[in-house]
């Protein structure tokens, strides 16, 4: 299969097949990657000799330590921990090149990093319930410009080519 470069009025298409498998795969990993940034916080609560706790859900998710709580090392960490998981396979070629892969683990690794940040130096407001419409708005906003960045015709075709199995019809 060959992914055709298609111009409209001089303007690269956003490639239909690279939108909707990566929407999906973000949906999918959602829950997924809640789970990796509250395990994330917990790392530095066992390292240290702590006992923690976390839960995982769509709406909220939280962990607990109960020698760390409110450092600003756990604050950290779960953010953190998320962006590496997310970052480390980009750094295989074949993984890097595959638009939809490229797409949702940046959105992924760049928004736990922002909530990292968030946790350790705006901890009051991350834990109000008004943050959850601002962060859930800029998540979206980092994926849709990831998605107009690297899910257009021809960077679909010139990244995937015609490999077999990475997007199919």
């Amino acid at each position: 299969m060959t992914l055709a470069p298609k111009k409209q009025s001089g303007l690269q298409k956003l490639d239909y097949r690279v939108f909707k498998y990566s929407t999906i795969l973000l949906v999918a990993l959602v829950i997924p990657f809640n789970a990796i940034h509250e395990f994330g916080h917990l790392i530095p609560c066992y390292l240290t000799g702590f006992e923690g706790t976390m839960s995982v859900g769509l709406m909220g998710s939280f962990a607990t330590c109960n020698g760390l709580q409110g450092s600003l090392l756990f604050a950290f960490t779960g953010g953190f921990f998320a962006l590496m998981v997310a970052f480390v396979p980009l750094l295989f070629t074949k993984i890097r090149k595959n638009p939809i892969f490229l797409i949702v683990l940046g959105s992924f690794g760049i928004a736990h990093f922002m909530t990292a940040l968030l946790e350790t130096f705006a901890r009051d407001f991350y834990m109000s319930s008004e943050a959850m419409i601002p962060i859930s708005m800029i998540s979206f906003v980092l994926f849709a410009v990831l998605l107009s960045i690297f899910g257009k015709t021809e960077i679909a075709e010139r990244q995937i080519g015609n490999h077999k199995g990475l997007i199919s019809k």
